[in-house]
């Protein structure tokens, strides 16, 4: 039989059976992707909320605004996307490795001035901001009128790696610099009549603690006493300033600050309230009289965001239960306060959440009451998450004490004091970024106005 005349096989092509997979698992993703119940609010590993679906008015709707806003919540919001971020993130570790890498644009320089010995005094923040909207500003109310309202957020900057340690970088802002003196020293001029301590303890971050100084110019990092430094030099004299700095650099070769988060440990705490009682004259409690409370395992708020997270050595949290019969309320969006515990057990929780032991998370208002010391003095603290383990400590010296949280609290921190007569010291303890931060400068202003 001749070869023009030998029957063909049909030929099989492989290609649609291997389609077949990908089409059904892009079918499952596409139907499980609008079921809304599936998808996430907030984002543990970014530490923030995630889009919301906007609502629809005539305007945003003919601005096209609408429809961007719905296309931001689709992708923020995709169900799994923890998961898939950690993907991510894993296979671009996989791409080299360096012992020091950078994710984010770095500061830009800025020096500092150095400071006259004699300073001009300052104009009062409250009349250059009259008519200003501020973050979370509202006129004063009565005492429990806090709303939790939207946190702003403040950009917490490049994440530097270096080894198995990542930091945020730390720039400084003149002008932000000297809106925070302006905003202390008029409030320190409501409160001297009162005979309240104002006191100003800002807290560094670890680049400036951890880093040699040297270094810190290659970075684009400011030296960070020398931020302190020019605040406090720019503040009224009636101010009590707290070293901060020079509390926690004596330890840098402790564990004092997170490798893989931006905030401080307990340890570091103790160090600052160790300098703020020995600057007030108060006698601060030994720290083998704390219980230790060891809460295990923790991958901060930074460690998604190294570029080599793998690399990073994991952290360990570690919290101090103070001595006495110590109670705390929490005050969310009404008057109405209910118990918590000051330090809570998050030994079974997820490794990202640990920091939340610490007076069970942000409030805009805690109060911490030490009734084994009736006859104590009182103060507020004016703070952010870094003070919630800062807080704690405080009670071996204080009967009660006021921890609002300015980017959530609402209500004049002024009004309150002029109608409880029963303060004795302010402590403002926000930390350095922060106050280099135009959000962070508007809630101070608003919650010491």
């Amino acid at each position: 039989m001749s070869e023009n005349n030998k029957t063909k096989e049909p030929s099989h092509s492989p290609g649609i059976g291997y389609a077949i997979p990908f089409f059904l698992a892009l079918t499952i993703l596409t139907v499980v992707s609008f079921c809304i119940p599936l998808r996430p609010t907030q984002s543990n590993t970014e530490k923030r909320n995630l889009a919301q679906f906007p609502e629809f008015s005539v305007e945003a709707l003919l601005s096209g605004d609408y429809f961007d806003d719905i296309t931001l919540w689709f992708s923020d919001t995709f169900p799994g996307r923890e998961g898939w971020l950690t993907l991510s993130s894993n296979i671009s570790a996989l791409h080299g490795y360096s012992e020091i890498a950078i994710e984010g644009d770095l500061p830009v320089m800025e020096t500092i001035p150095e400071i006259p010995k004699e300073v001009e005094p300052l104009p009062s923040v409250v009349e250059e901001t009259a008519g200003e909207e501020t973050t979370g500003a509202t006129e004063p109310q009565q005492w429990g009128g806090v709303d939790a309202g939207n946190e702003a957020e403040i950009n917490l900057g490049a994440v530097i790696q270096i080894g198995d340690t990542a930091f945020n970088a730390q720039g400084f802002s003149e002008p932000y610099s000297r809106k925070y003196a302006e905003t202390l020293t008029a409030f320190a001029e409501k409160m001297t009549p009162l005979g309240v301590n104002v006191i100003s303890a800002p807290i560094p971050t670890a680049v400036g603690i951890m880093v040699e100084e040297e270094y810190l110019a290659q970075l684009n990092c400011a030296p960070q006493d020398d931020i302190i430094d020019f605040m406090h030099d720019n503040m009224s004299d009636d101010i009590i300033k707290i070293d901060t700095f020079g509390a926690l650099i004596d330890h840098n070769d402790e564990y004092i600050y997170f490798r893989t988060d931006h905030h401080w440990t307990a340890l570091g705490a103790y160090y600052v309230y160790e300098e703020l009682c020995k600057t007030m004259g108060y006698e601060a409690a030994p720290l083998e009289s704390f219980e230790e409370f060891d809460q295990g395992t923790f991958e901060g708020s930074i460690y998604f965001k190294a570029k080599y997270h793998r690399k990073l050595k994991k952290d360990n949290v570690m919290a101090y239960i103070p001595q006495g019969d110590i109670q705390m309320l929490i005050y969310k969006d009404s008057a109405i306060g209910y118990e918590m515990p000051l330090i809570a057990d998050t030994t079974q929780r997820e490794l990202n959440t640990k920091y939340l032991t610490f007076m069970s998370s942000d409030n805009p208002l805690s109060v911490v009451t030490n009734h084994s010391l009736p006859d104590a003095p009182n103060c507020i603290v004016i703070k952010d998450s870094f003070g919630n383990c800062f807080v704690p400590f405080l009670t071996q010296n204080y009967h009660k004490i006021y921890a609002i949280d300015y980017r959530k609290f609402k209500a004049s921190t002024v009004s309150y004091i002029a109608e409880h007569y029963d303060i004795d010291d302010v402590i403002i303890a926000p930390y350095l970024t922060a106050t280099q931060a135009i959000d962070g400068n508007n809630m101070f202003a608003a919650k010491l106005r």
